[in-house]
């Protein structure tokens, strides 16, 4: 029976390990401080679903790795604060996996519009499953997610015009 269990959650943690990885990376943009908190997002998701039948579900996984990514994220601000007090946080964009522009304007997208865009764009993920990670309503999400895009576009536009000198 033990055995049934590890290899069902084998399954489960291969199917889903990219994805995790993916959020983390979203919400990080560091690829080193991304696999970090997705390992421990996993050893939080193994924990919390301890017990006889464990059920592996998608949307759990995403939110503890969201939260799993949020934690490193004030981490980071915090150690970054202690180092340079005196100035502003200015973290060198990074550019694996992305388009540098775009990856710089999602950073630059306030908390709750860039998770609901990665989650949605980035994991491809149901509006429902989206409203239960970010503990909101579907109608909520949809605003979200509409405020995100025209947010997202107005960055990028704001960095073509500066590139190409208007």
């Amino acid at each position: 029976m033990h055995e049934d269990r590890e290899a069902e959650f084998e399954r489960f943690y291969r199917s889903e390990e990219r994805r995790v990885l993916r959020l983390c990376y979203g919400v990080l943009g560091d690829s080193e401080l991304a696999r970090d908190a997705a390992q421990e997002a996993w050893l939080r998701y193994l924990r919390y679903i301890q017990g006889e039948r464990p059920e592996y579900s998608v949307p759990l996984l995403v939110t503890v790795a969201l939260n799993a990514a949020r934690d490193w994220q004030r981490r980071r601000r915090r150690r970054l604060e202690e180092l340079r007090p005196d100035t502003p946080e200015h973290a060198a964009p990074s550019t694996a996996g992305g388009d540098p522009d775009l990856m710089d304007a999602m950073r630059r997208l306030p908390d709750q519009e860039r998770e609901a865009i990665l989650l949605h764009y980035g994991l491809d993920l149901p509006l429902a499953d989206i409203a239960r990670v970010l503990e909101k309503r579907t109608g909520a999400v949809k605003s979200i997610l509409h405020r995100g895009r025209a947010h997202l576009r107005s960055l990028l536009a704001a960095e073509e015009g500066i590139s190409s000198g208007h």
